[in-house]
């Protein structure tokens, strides 16, 4: 058990280290370039950082016997993915209506505006290389690298709960999409977390007085206030929590129809949904200046 929780941990650690290692290397190949390398360097860091993902999922995949489930959805399975797809769709949709009631920019949540006059293909070349890292990356992050190993201690539905809550704290925030990589900060939220719901579990699983199991869920009733606090503080809107959870919902999704279709892809199309709504509603509200 503390073996596969800790590997979660391990796993997004890795995924902080090899984004900035990328970064770094890559701006340093561009940078010798005889031409202006902003996009070449975006798409190169791209494909670096999601082969890294993929040989990182494939090792740990081979390691512990766990099919990746790469693999087109059985037929049965295509109602729940066509709700789930549609799911996210409506809570962006939703998100960016209650914005407009409540004069909140979609701009002002996501972290991103385009102006009236931007040409075209610069700003689609960017949504498109966000789209790119984003859509794998967090079907590789979620499912492969910490849906998996909480699978093995939880089981079946319980996974996709544990799921959901670690990837909401590793991934969400007031504002900003979702990212296949968590900040420094809300790493060691869920290495806290992970070390307690460790805890909690072999307490759970051993006859302990108590005292021990109500410190143990004391424990994790006060991170959890915390890392909920830490999230809110900086909401000042009901648009900005209603983006929270809509990303919440996102990630919620995916690992639902991950559990029930064993398909990857299942997943993939989940967060294509979430992302190229996104886009479109950034595209769709563009204009003014960036309300941020």
């Amino acid at each position: 058990m503390a073996t596969h929780v800790g590997a979660v941990v391990a796993f997004l650690t890795a995924v902080v280290v090899w984004q900035r290692a990328v970064r770094v290397v890559t701006r340093a190949a561009v940078a010798s370039l005889p031409f202006d390398g902003l996009v070449f360097s975006g798409f190169l860091s791209a494909a670096v950082f999601l082969v890294g993902l993929a040989l990182l999922a494939v090792g740990w995949a081979r390691y512990r016997g766990v099919d990746l489930g790469v693999k087109w959805p059985a037929r049965a399975h295509w109602p729940l993915i066509v709700v789930a797809g549609s799911g996210a769709v409506a809570l962006i949709a939703a998100t960016a209506v209650l914005g407009a009631l409540t004069a909140v920019p979609y701009g002002a949540l996501a972290k991103v505006q385009y102006g009236t006059l931007d040409p075209i293909a610069p700003v689609l070349a960017v949504a498109g290389l966000g789209v790119l890292v984003s859509v794998p990356g967090l079907a590789l992050v979620c499912q492969v690298l910490v849906q998996t190993p909480l699978r093995a201690v939880f089981g079946g539905e319980r996974a996709v709960i544990a799921t959901t809550v670690l990837t909401s704290v590793a991934f969400v925030s007031d504002t900003g999409g979702l990212a296949a990589v968590p900040s420094i900060g809300r790493l060691f939220g869920v290495a806290l977390l992970a070390a307690l719901v460790g805890l909690g579990v072999v307490v759970n699983a051993r006859d302990v007085d108590g005292w021990r199991r109500l410190f143990v869920l004391g424990g994790l009733l006060l991170v959890g206030i915390a890392i909920v606090g830490s999230a809110l503080l900086g909401v000042d809107s009901i648009a900005g929590v209603a983006y929270a959870l809509a990303r919440v919902g996102v990630l919620a999704l995916a690992a639902l129809v991950y559990e029930r279709s064993a398909s990857l892809l299942a997943s993939i199309l989940v967060y294509l949904a979430f992302a190229l709504t996104n886009v479109l509603v950034l595209l769709t509200t563009a204009g003014g200046p960036a309300p941020f």
